[in-house]
C-alpha cells in the first residue's frame, strides 16, 4: 500500500476520506492490516517458574534501538525479564530505522515475540523524522516478548476517544491493548500490554482501561492477571481545549501550583481518580506493584520537543509562566505515568529502571510476581 501513503496523506478529513475512490481500492485492505497480529514462537521457550519478572516500557517508537537493546541486554533488572512489554513499537518507520522493531529485539534477546497493530502512520509527529525519509510498512502497535510458550494472544480494541486521520500524526487504525497468557509450570500468567490515550481526558482513560481488564480477565479465566505500561496518568484533561483551560484553572486556583506537581507522582488522589478506579472495580491492586519513590517520565521544559507540544497546548504566555515557575526544579519535574496492577498474584518488589545512555523518554517499570 505504500504508493498509496502520499494521497492518503493529501486527503484532510475523515469524511473525505471515506468517500474518495481511493477508500472505496484500499479501504477493506487498510482495515485487515491495522488490526493485525504478529505471532512468532520459539522452540525453545520454556514454562515461567513460580516467581517471574515482568517489565513494561514505553520505547518511544525504538527510535533510540541501539541504546534499547543494550539496555535489555545489560541492565540487570531487563536482561534477567521473563516477559517485557512493551508500548510505541514501530515497524518500517522511518523515524526508528525503518526496522520491525518487536522482531529485532526478540532475535537479538533469543525471546518469542507478539507484535499487535494499532495504526497505518502517514506522518510522523513533531520533530521525529527531520530528514523527511520514507517509511516502507508504516505500522506501529505494541509488543510482548517473552521466554515463555504463549498459550493464547488477543488484539484488544480499545474505544476511540479521538479521530487520529486529523492528529498531527495523520494516521490510520485505532488504539489497540495486547493481551497474552503464558504458560507457567504450576499455572499460566496473563499479561495485558497497555498504552491509553494522552490526548483524553481521565474518563477516556477509563474507557479504553474498562476494555484492556475485561479482555484480559476474560482470558486470565479467574487466573492471575497482570495489568502493566502506559496509563498516561499526567493530570491532564486534553479532551479538548475548555476540557484543558478548566483543569488548569482548577490546578491554579484550587490544587496550588506545589501540590499540582506533588499529584503527578500521586495522580490517584485527585485528577487521575477514574483510572484507578477501574482497576479496582476488577480487583487490581497496585500497592506492591509499583515503585512509588520514583517517576517514570519528566515533564521538562528543557526538552525541545516537550517545550513545542506545551506551547501548542497552552500558548506561549503560559509556557513562560511555567518556565518561571519551574526553576526551583531546574525545568524538569517526575511524573508518575507507568504502572503495574495485578489480581491473584504476590508482589515480591518494584522497580524503576531508567537507562543510561537514554533510550526513551519514558523509564521501564519492572515486578517480580509470585505465581
Amino acid at each position: 500500500m505504500a504508493e498509496h501513503y502520499a494521497a492518503l496523506r493529501g486527503i484532510r478529513t475523515r469524511k473525505a476520506l471515506l468517500r474518495s475512490e481511493l477508500w472505496k481500492q484500499i479501504g477493506g485492505e487498510v482495515e485487515r492490516v491495522t488490526s493485525g497480529l504478529e505471532h512468532v514462537p520459539r522452540a525453545d521457550a520454556k514454562p515461567l517458574g513460580d516467581t517471574v519478572r515482568v517489565a513494561a516500557w514505553n520505547i518511544q517508537r525504538g527510535r533510540r534501538f541501539d541504546a534499547i537493546l543494550r539496555a535489555l541486554r545489560e541492565e540487570p533488572l531487563l536482561a534477567s525479564a521473563d516477559v517485557v512489554m512493551l508500548a510505541e513499537v514501530d515497524s518500517g518507520m522511518a523515524r526508528s530505522g525503518n526496522r520491525h522493531v518487536a522482531r529485532e529485539l526478540a532475535d537479538a534477546l533469543g525471546m518469542s515475540f507478539v507484535f499487535g497493530v494499532s495504526y497505518l502512520v502517514l506522518e510522523d509527529d513533531w520533530g521525529e523524522n527531520p530528514g523527511a525519509a520514507d517509511n516502507q510498512l508504516a505500522l506501529a502497535g505494541a509488543a510482548i516478548l517473552t521466554r515463555a510458550p504463549f498459550e493464547a494472544v488477543e488484539l484488544v480494541d480499545l474505544p476511540e476517544l479521538r479521530d487520529k486521520f486529523s492528529s498531527s500524526e495523520k494516521r490510520l487504525g485505532k488504539k489497540r491493548a495486547l493481551a497474552a497468557r503464558l504458560a507457567g509450570a504450576s499455572r499460566p500468567l496473563t499479561v495485558a500490554a497497555c498504552h491509553l490515550d494522552s490526548n483524553a481526558s481521565p474518563l477516556g482513560r477509563a474507557a479504553q482501561l474498562e476494555s484492556i481488564a475485561a479482555s484480559g480477565e476474560a482470558l486470565a479465566g479467574g487466573g492471575a492477571l497482570l495489568v502493566g505500561g502506559d496509563l498516561n496518568t499526567t493530570t491532564y484533561d486534553l479532551a479538548s481545549p475548555w476540557a484543558l483551560a478548566r483543569n488548569l484553572l482548577h490546578k491554579l486556583f484550587v490544587t496550588g501550583f506545589v501540590e499540582t506537581l506533588h499529584q503527578y507522582m500521586t495522580p490517584e488522589l485527585r485528577y487521575e481518580r477514574d483510572v484507578f478506579e477501574v482497576l479496582r472495580a476488577h480487583d487490581l491492586a497496585v500497592d506492591g506493584f509499583n515503585d512509588r519513590a520514583s517517576g517514570t517520565l519528566h515533564f521538562d521544559l528543557n526538552d525541545p520537543f516537550a517545550l513545542q507540544k506545551t506551547k501548542k497546548l497552552v500558548g506561549n504566555l503560559l509556557t513562560r509562566y511555567l518556565q518561571r515557575r519551574l526553576r526551583p526544579w531546574n525545568g524538569r519535574v517526575p511524573a508518575r505515568l507507568d504502572w503495574f496492577a495485578g489480581r491473584a498474584l504476590s508482589p515480591v518488589a518494584a522497580y524503576t529502571v531508567d537507562p543510561r545512555p537514554i533510550a526513551s523518554d519514558h523509564a521501564a517499570i519492572v515486578v517480580d510476581v509470585r505465581l
